[in-house]
């Protein structure tokens, strides 16, 4: 394939759907008991950093999110939870106080950076503020140290971080506006900065916007992976359709691509995974990528259609079961210089 090009063209790829799930939720009494999302995936040598946000059991409408990791020697596992999670707590009578969620983890020179949101009050309708703040470490285990002066970055568009990235001289943030069309889901911003602890400008035009009424993506997205390959940007994101009140979200991964980080085009034939595909899949949300030639996985919190073989089902009847699921794709051909 020429230079330029999307990874993603027709027949030049296959799902390869993995034995999921991939990572459960803790046992009983632990701090991530009840639900598991997933945050990015890191790796240096020959380890796989999996960041996640969990709570514990009873869960509340406000919320009590906080990030952990889990580790591995393969990009599939299996994955061994680090034993001093949760990595980055809640802060008391903060800008933070109610969930820490959304992890994402670059290194620049010897540092590790964590992007993060926060939030002093988890529901929407009580007028959540999602604010993103910076955590740095010397090992992609920690100990993270909160930045002094953050939140980094306070906005009402650009909010669920999907991912950051440099490309030359600048970085790229790419995060979504969550209850902009349907309860958290909503279209892509994108954010720039010339230095990694900013200021960071938000772009007030989304850079993808959902889809036409009854397509897969008609409802908007809940994250989104940004990376750059061969001197395209490259997105994968969880699309969701409209759902009934009361019914379970239903999102399936899709593709687009732009020269300039701005400018973007869907895959005509998205989703590139739906939904249907998986056995007892709702939804795979909070969409994160790696990219190993011929291989590119992806990494995603995993809902339910119906209540999945030992868990409890009081807790799925009253809120959510979560959990951390694997998709893997294969190229046939990428594209090179």
């Amino acid at each position: 394939m020429k230079s330029n090009a999307p990874l993603f063209e027709p027949d030049n790829f296959v799902h390869i759907p993995y034995q999921n799930p991939a990572i459960k939720t803790g046992k009983p009494g632990s701090w991530d008991d009840r639900v598991c999302e997933s945050g990015d995936i890191y790796k240096e040598n020959d380890t796989y950093y999996w960041y996640y946000h969990a709570c514990k059991h009873p869960v509340s409408d406000l919320g009590d999110y906080q990030i952990g990791v889990c580790t591995s020697k393969s990009p599939t596992g299996p994955w061994i939870r680090n034993r001093d999670n949760p990595i980055l707590k809640l802060a008391e009578n903060d800008w933070e106080r109610n969930y820490v969620a959304c992890p994402h983890v670059i290194k620049e020179d010897s540092t590790y950076y964590m992007f993060y949101n926060g939030s002093i009050v988890h529901r929407p309708d009580l007028n959540e503020d999602c604010w993103t703040g910076i955590a740095t470490a010397d090992n992609p285990l920690g100990p993270w140290n909160k930045y002094k002066d953050n939140p980094i970055l306070k906005s009402e568009k650009a909010r669920y971080i999907g991912g950051v990235l440099k490309v030359g001289n600048k970085y790229y943030m790419y995060a979504s506006n969550f209850d902009e069309i349907q309860s958290d889901y909503g279209r892509i911003y994108m954010a720039t900065a010339d230095s990694i602890l900013g200021p960071w400008f938000v772009r007030d035009n989304p850079v993808l916007k959902e889809g036409a009424k009854g397509s897969w993506d008609e409802a908007g997205f809940s994250e989104a992976k940004v990376f750059h390959y061969n001197g395209m940007f490259h997105m994968l994101c969880g699309g969701s359709c409209f759902t009934g009140v009361r019914e379970r979200t239903r999102e399936s991964i899709g593709y687009a691509y732009s020269s300039d980080g701005m400018n973007w085009t869907k895959y005509p034939e998205n989703p590139i995974i739906p939904y249907q595909k998986i056995p007892n899949c709702a939804a795979m949300a909070e969409v994160h990528a790696l990219m190993e030639p011929p291989f590119i996985y992806c990494y995603h919190t995993l809902r339910y259609l119906e209540c999945p073989e030992g868990e409890i089902k009081e807790w799925f009847d009253d809120k959510w079961i979560e959990h951390l699921g694997i998709q893997v794709l294969e190229l046939k051909k990428f594209p090179t210089g």
